[in-house]
């Protein structure tokens, strides 16, 4: 018995390059796995874009009903539609980066994609999914009353800024996506 690690058998005749010791998703897999991205990216896109276009309609709204059923609808679209876009565009996006050729930082374009993609998520779960649940409560409590609260008011301006923000963030991730600037980092 020798002290030295044990010798690893040799594939001959395959071509397949392993990086690490993480096998690779197969191609039927990888394009269920891009549907499922793609999907949930654009939910989350239109999501963040109905947002923002949203408080167009609100300025109408004066009365107790319109401003409760407006918070309520905004909510209602962050809470149970938007945020579970934007994980599943997370967790889509981790296992493409884990499972594929893509990687985390092989590629300025994804490293970008990340970027704008964590900011977002952790802005919007530790930020404002928790304000809009406060302007929620604000508008259930004061009906009408909530559009001379500063805490609402207030709110409702950051999530129209952070809607807007957030369109132009995704938007630019699509872009990149497409025409993939700052290709492969690792040849530089």
């Amino acid at each position: 018995m020798s002290g030295g690690p044990p010798e690893l058998p040799r594939l001959t005749g395959h071509r397949r390059k392993y990086s690490g010791v993480m096998k690779r998703i197969t191609a039927s897999q990888q394009k269920f796995l891009k549907f499922l991205h793609l999907t949930s990216s654009g939910v989350w896109l239109s999501c963040v874009i109905v947002l923002a276009l949203l408080p167009i309609i609100a300025t109408r709204n004066t009365t107790g009903g319109g401003v409760y059923m407006y918070t309520l609808a905004y909510h209602f679209i962050d809470m149970f539609i938007l945020t579970p876009a934007s994980l599943l565009t997370l967790l889509t996006g981790l296992v493409y980066s884990l499972f594929t050729q893509w990687g985390f930082f092989r590629h300025g374009w994804i490293v970008y994609k990340w970027i704008v993609t964590l900011f977002i998520v952790v802005t919007g779960t530790l930020y404002l999914g928790p304000m809009v649940t406060d302007l929620l409560e604000i508008a259930t409590v004061k009906q009408s009353g909530a559009l001379e609260d500063r805490q609402y008011m207030q709110g409702s301006v950051i999530g129209i800024w952070a809607a807007i923000l957030n369109s132009a963030l995704l938007i630019g991730a699509v872009f990149v996506s497409v025409y993939k600037p700052w290709k492969n980092l690792k040849k530089r």
